[in-house]
């Protein structure tokens, strides 16, 4: 059962990680004045590549796994229950379905507020109960926001949504 925590997640990341670099292949290339030498693909494809061959590494240990638990007679068949992996992985789980929601909703709100807001809430997802600050949190969350911001706006000249607020 133990091999299950390495290769599903590995797999899973494995299938995203290639329709990840299936998109940014999809990423025009800038060639205007003030281009880079290695243009926008470069990092995606470098983020892409690494998340790939981490996956597949989870992958390689989840079956290496399986095969020392088939060797020692130690492999419980279990039956594939989603609710109780969903339980077990909460923080997982949480974390893309939160990811989705500021992809999806980064356009029409805007850069600096979905940052904040998506901070703020991944930090409340993976910080226990007992030890969660919801104060200095949303400090954190609104400062780190705004200087990434100025970062990628003023010092790198990115263009970023502004969205509802101009923002």
């Amino acid at each position: 059962m133990e091999y299950k925590k390495n290769l599903i997640p590995g797999i899973v990341l494995t299938i995203f990680s290639i329709i990840y670099l299936v998109l940014t292949s999809q990423i025009k290339k800038f060639s205007g004045l003030g281009s880079d030498p290695l243009g926008a693909r470069a990092i995606p494809y470098l983020w892409g590549i690494s998340l790939l061959v981490l996956s597949l590494i989870l992958v390689v240990r989840g079956i290496k796994q399986r095969n020392l638990a088939i060797k020692n007679n130690t492999l419980v068949k279990s039956e594939l229950n989603f609710a109780g992996i969903i339980k077990e992985n909460r923080e997982i789980v949480l974390t893309f379905i939160s990811l989705a929601v500021y992809i999806a909703l980064l356009e029409p709100v805007g850069f600096l507020i979905m940052t904040a807001v998506y901070l703020f809430v991944q930090t409340l997802i993976l910080t226990p109960k007992e030890k969660r600050n919801y104060i200095v949190t949303l400090i954190t969350s609104i400062v780190i926001a705004v200087a990434l911001d100025y970062v990628f706006v003023c010092l790198l000249n990115v263009l970023l949504p502004l969205g509802i607020f101009g923002f």
